[in-house]
């Protein structure tokens, strides 16, 4: 039995780990097939419509003055990470950036729709999953991240 490897330490212990792992590749799955950023011509458009009439009053003044102005490059950022975090959770490539990534965006989900953090809502459960992953190993558990880590074990992001 290796005992570096936490799998292999008992099977309650196992099945923890799993559910880290079933966490993380929910939570990959789900952005890639969200309804943020399918890359559809007029969706940004629609989006900043809806952030603006219904979003907190700081978020209308942040989406005026600096999404606005820049909305071709916000669409290919928000696109870009979206499909960034996606591939990384369900790899387990990079976990604990990925799920920052995803606790930035959902946060700016939830500021555009002026969402209560508390209420219900598959925003916010979804922050809850993406604290979970950032909090635990998710990425060493049948991930890329433990690959990596093995050969560098000093490197921080993993």
């Amino acid at each position: 039995m290796n005992s570096d490897n936490p799998v292999d330490k008992n099977s309650a212990v196992s099945l923890r780990l799993w559910l880290f792992v079933l966490a993380r590749v929910y939570l990959g799955i789900s952005f890639l097939f969200s309804d943020h950023g399918n890359a559809q011509p007029n969706e940004l458009a629609g989006f900043l419509k809806f952030a603006l009439k219904n979003g907190y009053g700081w978020y209308q003044n942040l989406l005026k003055s600096v999404v606005i102005p820049h909305s071709s490059t916000f669409g290919t950022l928000v696109v870009t990470a979206e499909i960034y975090v996606g591939i990384a959770l369900l790899l387990g490539f990079t976990t604990r950036l990925a799920s920052c990534v995803a606790l930035f965006l959902l946060l700016n989900y939830i500021s555009a729709k002026g969402a209560l953090p508390w209420g219900p809502g598959i925003d916010q459960s979804d922050i809850v999953l993406a604290i979970i992953i950032l909090l635990s190993d998710a990425g060493h558990i049948f991930g890329v991240d433990k690959l990596i880590a093995d050969r560098f074990p000093k490197l921080w992001i993993l």
